[in-house]
């Protein structure tokens, strides 16, 4: 056994590295706490006196166990100062959890931050916890994990004794502003958050000679504007103000939040002007930076392009991505020199070296300013430095401006095909630029997967295999590339085979993962082979064995939404260009259809090829998305196509059966009703066939086969039931999808349509058994048949009336723009030939004379065969000429 005593020199290593951590860490705490902090019980005398009382929110209002009853912020602009005064009010348990803290972040370079009062009140009592010695001043640097290092700091306080029903009141000034942006002044307002507040109070004090340029948001209220002593006073005050949930997929630029933004820059003009000095090094001469354009230049030889692509690819992958962002250096580049000396740095130094190396060989090339955040909204804020969080480079060469982003790695493409994502509208950093740009992103890559599977019988004990062959170009390409970098390939395999995993629970790996990487073509081709051990599965309510296939690429790239109503847009997945192929070969024979299925719109493209014979079996899957968004009024087409979609993704077969999706288009709800109305008036029916009536014999002795304009009456008859089950085909009234769309409507439209779906669904289940019931009244020339079949008639005219308004009124525009008139016109035939018929049927002498036998048939029988026999009788008195007229008579009969 190991002695647990230390050596001597390791006791005494281990008590001196005690005592250092110990000494260290109260000259960090003590360090931290001079740090441009103090205590100052007296509020600053410049701000404006204000009576606030607060208010609360209502209940549904108010998260995490706490709200704000005062919201105060009031800022000097010429003093540099901004004073905010929080009441906050404790009613909840979690409200303890999540509100006895106070921390505030500003940055000790240029900023100083200054505590006026911290108190707790309870049962009108007052704790006065205002102590310098408590605080803890410690370094956030929440960005770390994005590489961005901005020297800020949190004074943190952790309150004492705090209970549910306290109120917490603080304040506090923070004095300075960060040089870079020199005198000039701006900033935004926001007047609604995620909470309500109860009471809001805002203000901007600056000087009289700003011109200070304003901009509301989203209703915002206007500023109360006053002057004194040679200041004016821009001042917002709300009440209650109004509670904001962020919705699923929000996008980054959507921002439904009342705000005012203030700059007191006039143009876009002033901030290219403002960017190209702080991004100046005039007279730079690195003989480092000469060096590497030297290297640059002789690799590429007399290719411009050539040395485009060098000079980018130098920049994004052996310059790694990390920025010291403190003090001025937030917005302005280091120099080029030091960037590449310490082979380290952020947007703006990576883009400003790049901008450099292209310019050492004449290539027109320029710092540009982005909001990865607003994007496309980015042009409607007033001019501001405030406005961006990016750099990246736009390129001029050969009549073309290419965008170059230098922060993302592993890019192979040639000069022309060159990828940046859409940062939306832009600034050019050149001089004479006044007006933001609206950058044009085309990727041209693409994911090609293919997966092909043998699948194992049933019986055997043999593995399942799945080879899958997948291509990525263009910006894929760079995507994979970037991910076998960083996760390695044995990190790649573990992560696809934990991906199988979900999907088949007996995967493992069949052989290494191979990798192709063509950079000349920017190609990227891997092959992954699998071995599924029982990849036939039974569930718990079958015996039934299954195996299911899924389109999973395509799957994990759209948005499973709830279908409602919402003003907000969703953000989709984009760009998004995937095809993907799953090849099955079964131990067994099965049927498919060979079918393509196909949705469009503007706003993504998805098709499905299936086809198969035998034990082989196909799917061919493609999805493109074609803008980065949708609407909130598309959010009920979305998932409709959603649901579509998704019922065609998953797929499985029987063991020696049929295949099936996961889900059924049909509603069982539907077909139900159908049968068990059709059953129940069929009872009605068979009553009709059988009501007894009395007869004529004249009139059956003078009876008339079916002939003349009564063949093509019959032919009528006997569509009638193919015309109404056509009718329900038509309109998918037995289609899920059918009832979702009415489901999804807008209450008054839905419900409407819904019910009268519903009067249609049921009218023509009772058509059914009355249209076969003219059809035995028909050929067995029933009394009661011109009276059934008019009223059958009738009901099918109000049947084709409430066919075509549904049609129509569920139709898209595009085909009411050029089907309504074919489907008026269609209606009018349909009635015109239905009121011909009912008029045939009461006006015509042929209709009478044929349609005259009763039930029951014995009835009439017996009556005819005494008639007959009385006529026999008689015949051996009457002349041949009337015997021979009898006999024609009962050959009618």
């Amino acid at each position: 056994m190991k002695s647990s005593t230390l050596p001597f020199c390791s006791f005494f290593t281990l008590k001196v590295a005690i005592v250092y951590f110990f000494l260290f860490g109260i000259h960090t705490l003590v360090y931290g706490q001079s740090k441009n902090f103090s205590v100052n019980r007296q509020n600053p005398s410049w701000i404006i006196k204000t009576e606030l009382k607060g208010a609360r929110p209502l209940d549904k209002d108010i998260s995490d166990g706490y709200y704000l009853s005062v919201y105060e912020n009031q800022n000097h602009v010429e003093l540099q100062e901004e004073y905010t005064h929080i009441v906050r009010e404790i009613v909840s348990d979690a409200g303890v959890q999540n509100g006895s803290q106070i921390s505030v972040t500003y940055d000790p370079s240029f900023q100083k931050l200054i505590f006026h009062q911290i108190i707790v009140k309870r049962n009108g009592k007052t704790s006065d916890q205002l102590a310098a010695p408590r605080f803890k001043v410690l370094q956030n640097e929440k960005d770390l994990s994005k590489f961005i290092y901005s020297g800020t700091y949190d004074a943190f306080l952790l309150l004492e004794d705090v209970r549910k029903g306290d109120q917490i009141e603080y304040a506090y000034t923070i004095r300075g502003s960060n040089p870079i942006f020199g005198s000039k002044y701006a900033s935004s307002f926001y007047f609604e958050g995620s909470s309500s507040i109860g009471q809001l109070y805002m203000n901007l004090i600056a000087s009289g000679n700003r011109k200070m340029q304003f901009k509301n948001f989203n209703g915002a209220p206007a500023a109360k504007i006053t002057a004194q002593n040679g200041y004016n006073i821009y001042e917002w005050t709300s009440r209650l103000t109004k509670t904001h949930r962020i919705a699923d997929y929000e996008p980054s630029w959507y921002n439904p939040l009342k705000r005012t933004q203030f700059s007191e820059y006039q143009s876009w003009n002033e901030i290219v002007y403002w960017g190209l000095n702080i991004n100046s090094y005039p007279n730079l001469n690195s003989p480092l930076l000469n060096k590497k354009i030297t290297e640059l230049k002789a690799e590429s030889g007399s290719n411009k392009k050539k040395y485009i692509e060098l000079a980018t690819r130098f920049v994004q992958d052996e310059i790694r991505y990390m920025g010291i962002e403190m003090g001025v250096y937030s917005h302005r580049p280091n120099s080029p020199e030091q960037v590449l000396k310490q082979r380290y740095g952020d947007c703006k130094d990576k883009s400003l070296l790049l901008q450099h190396l292209l310019s050492a060989e004449h290539i027109a090339a320029y710092m540009v300013y982005a909001d990865t955040e607003s994007t496309i909204r980015t042009n409607e804020y007033l001019p501001s430095p405030f406005v961006f969080n990016h750099v990246i480079v736009a390129v001029d060469y050969a009549g073309k401006r290419t965008w170059i982003d230098p922060t993302i790695s592993y890019q192979r493409a040639k000069f022309d095909d060159f990828y940046a994502p859409d940062y939306g509208h832009v600034l050019v950093i050149k001089p004479g630029v006044n007006a933001l740009e609206r950058m044009v992103s085309k990727p041209k890559g693409k994911l090609v997967a293919k997966l092909s599977f043998d699948v194992a019988d049933t019986s055997d004990n043999k593995k399942s295999t799945l080879l899958i062959k997948s291509k990525y170009t263009g910006n894929y390409a760079d995507n994979i590339r970037s991910a076998i970098a960083e996760s390695g390939t044995d990190g790649l395999e573990k992560d696809y085979l934990e991906y199988y995993g979900k999907y088949y629970t007996d995967i493992s790996s069949a052989a290494p993962i191979k990798i192709l990487d063509n950079e000349k073509d920017n190609t990227v081709e891997l092959t992954e082979k699998y071995e599924i051990e029982n990849i036939w599965t039974t569930s718990e309510d079958s015996d039934e064995k299954r195996v299911y296939f899924y389109a999973d690429m395509l799957s994990s790239e759209l948005r499973n939404l709830k279908a409602k109503k919402r003003l907000e847009p969703v953000m989709l997945k984009h760009p998004v260009n995937i095809e993907q192929e799953l090849d099955i070969r079964m131990p067994y024979n099965y049927s498919n259809d060979n079918e393509t299925t196909t949705i469009e719109n503007s706003n993504y493209f998805f098709e499905l090829s299936t086809s198969g014979s035998g034990k082989t079996i196909n799917y061919k899957y493609t999805y493109r998305s074609l803008k980065d968004h949708i609407e909130g009024s598309e959010i009920m087409d979305y998932v409709k196509d959603y649901k579509k979609v998704d019922r065609q993704l998953s797929y499985y077969y029987v063991a020696g059966g049929l295949s099936s999706s996961l889900t059924s288009d049909l509603n069982a709800y539907a077909v139900l009703a159908v049968v068990l109305t059709s059953m129940i008036f069929s009872v009605f029916c068979i009553k009709i066939y059988q009501k007894r009536t009395d007869f004529d014999t004249e009139k059956l002795t003078r009876a008339k086969p079916i002939a003349g304009w009564l063949i093509l009456l019959a032919i009528r008859v006997l569509l009638g039931p193919v015309v109404i089950t056509t009718k329900f085909i038509t309109l998918n009234i037995f289609n899920n999808d059918l009832w979702f769309q009415l489901n999804q409507m807008e209450n008054l439209k839905g419900n409407l349509l819904t019910i009268v779906y519903g009067i249609y669904l049921l009218g023509n289940s009772l058509l059914i058994p009355y249209s076969i019931l003219c059809i035995f009244l028909f050929f067995n020339r029933r009394e009661s048949f011109p009276i059934q079949y008019s009223i059958f008639t009738r009901l099918m005219i109000c049947s084709a009336v409430l066919s075509s308004l549904l049609t129509l009124f569920t139709a898209g525009d595009s085909y009411l723009d050029y089907n309504t008139g074919y489907q008026i016109g269609k209606l009018l035939g349909s009635i015109s030939i239905s009121v011909i018929c009912i008029l045939y049927l009461k006006k015509s002498q042929r209709v009478r004379e044929t349609f005259v036998f009763t039930y029951p048939e014995s009835e009439w029988t017996k009556a005819m065969i005494r008639y007959y026999n009385h006529k026999l009788i008689q015949k051996q008195t009457v002349p041949a000429e009337e015997t021979v007229e009898i006999d024609e008579k009962h050959e009618n009969i």
